[in-house]
């Protein structure tokens, strides 16, 4: 017994150690800008089926670099998406060729609009199963589970199962059964891990609730039955050169000075009108001198208008954004047509 669990784990030392080399040797290969190889090399350790998550994602890693240097935009992007999905925040090194950068860029942009991989487990005592419930999978890439169970501390079994979105694993009797969940791909590479050696998921006797392996989420605040009330806070006023009414004081003052001015030059160009008219009785200086009169009134007219009409578009908005204002507004049908009524306190 004891010469065949040495022999045992030295088949899986192998094999770890052949899969360790497939990845090493294709990371050689990238560093050596030997794609052609390094792509035999990704494909045959994928094959293998022994990569944990984290060796996967640096899988499809190099799997999208190697397909963008190739020039096989495409796989690039579906290889680096597989990357993105399994590990989210993954990013690839400062400096990196465009012809990477592009594949791996649009993979990026993809990715914001799905999920990356997530599975739970759902187990239950009676009878005891345990049921890999796959959340989001945006490339299919989990095609079976894979439970290793322990029963009242027993030795370990290895079950497994294919399917779909749930896959449901039958476990044999016990009053604890410590478990680890794997959802594998379809050669048997890990894309995620449940539980471990050390924290398993646990379900203690057939007629017991499941004991989660991971602590629970904190919980949210707790409500309270009678909320007293919240008192709304003190009104700020405005300080007075920000207030409505002042502005549209000074908009009426520029206004009127404004219609003096208008008025003003409308009397000095009557003026003139009549002094043209009896040249004879005038000199050239008297009519000059009108004339001055009736531009610098003209002028200020003008002046006048413009301010009075920028006071009174300030006064209209400090008007209808007066602090706390309360503002209701309805249609109201009328005949052909409606009306819009807008009412309140400001």
């Amino acid at each position: 017994m004891r010469c065949r669990g040495l022999a045992a784990l030295a088949v899986l030392a192998l094999v770890g150690s052949a899969h360790a080399d497939s990845l090493g040797d294709a990371r050689t290969a990238v560093d050596s800008s030997d794609y052609l190889a390094a792509r035999g090399l990704v494909d045959k350790a994928l094959g293998e089926g022994t990569a944990s998550p984290e060796q996967l994602a640096e899988l499809y890693k190099i799997k999208g670099t190697v397909e963008a240097a190739l020039g096989n935009t495409a796989a690039a992007t579906t290889a680096f998406g597989k990357w993105l999905a399994l590990d989210p925040k993954a990013d690839l090194p400062p400096g990196t060729s465009p012809k990477i950068t592009r594949p791996f860029d649009a993979a990026k942009k993809q990715a914001e609009h799905r999920e990356p991989v997530r599975v739970k487990a759902e187990t239950a005592a009676d009878p005891p199963s345990v049921t890999l419930v796959v959340v989001s999978d945006p490339f299919m890439m989990v095609a079976k589970a894979r439970v290793y169970v322990r029963a009242d501390g027993g030795k370990e079994q290895k079950l497994e199962a294919a399917g779909d979105k749930k896959i449901a694993v039958a476990l044999p009797h016990g009053k604890r059964l410590d478990l680890r969940v794997q959802a594998l791909d379809e050669h048997g590479n890990r894309v995620a891990e449940l539980g471990t050696t050390e924290v398993p998921i646990v379900i203690v006797g057939e007629n017991d609730k499941t004991v989660a392996s991971t602590p629970p989420p904190p919980p949210g605040p707790e409500k309270t039955k009678h909320a007293a009330p919240v008192a709304p806070g003190p009104v700020h006023e405005r300080p007075l050169y920000w207030k409505w009414w002042a502005w549209g004081g000074a908009a009426v003052a520029f206004g009127a000075g404004g219609v003096y001015f208008g008025m003003q030059a409308r009397n000095e160009a009557d003026t003139l009108t009549k002094l043209n008219a009896n040249s004879g009785d005038h000199t050239f200086d008297e009519a000059r001198a009108v004339q001055d009169r009736a531009d610098r009134d003209a002028t200020l007219f003008n002046v006048g208008m413009g301010v009075a009409g920028a006071f009174a578009i300030g006064a209209t908005i400090l008007y209808l954004t007066e602090p706390h204002a309360e503002t209701r507004m309805a249609v109201v049908p009328q005949p052909g047509g409606g009306a819009v009524v807008v009412g309140g306190r400001f």
